[in-house]
């Protein structure tokens, strides 16, 4: 399950960068054991359960992260005084 990034380039055209690498050595920073790490990472059912929860977020209109939902409404968050607001406002 490669992980990307893109990156615009001069001509305008989007190049993939291949992040495997830095999450791995995330994984090795955290103390995580990397046999069990690279199992999972390289476990078709992990790319199903990403796609899974790609394909939900775009069914729910999400278009970037972080986004927010409260009492399952999709919030404007622009501070953390946003989110800690609407938070309250649902406790309410």
């Amino acid at each position: 399950m490669p992980v990307h990034v893109r990156n615009p380039t001069h001509l305008g055209a989007e190049q993939r960068i291949p992040l495997d690498d830095v999450f791995r050595g995330f994984a090795a920073d955290l103390g995580l054991d990397l046999a069990a790490y690279d199992a999972a990472y390289n476990d078709p059912g992990t790319a199903a359960r990403v796609r899974a929860d790609f394909d939900d977020g775009l069914a729910l209109g999400v278009d970037g992260t972080p986004t927010f939902f409260v009492n399952d409404l999709r919030i404007a968050v622009n501070s953390y005084e946003d989110l800690t607001a609407a938070l309250d406002d649902a406790l309410e």
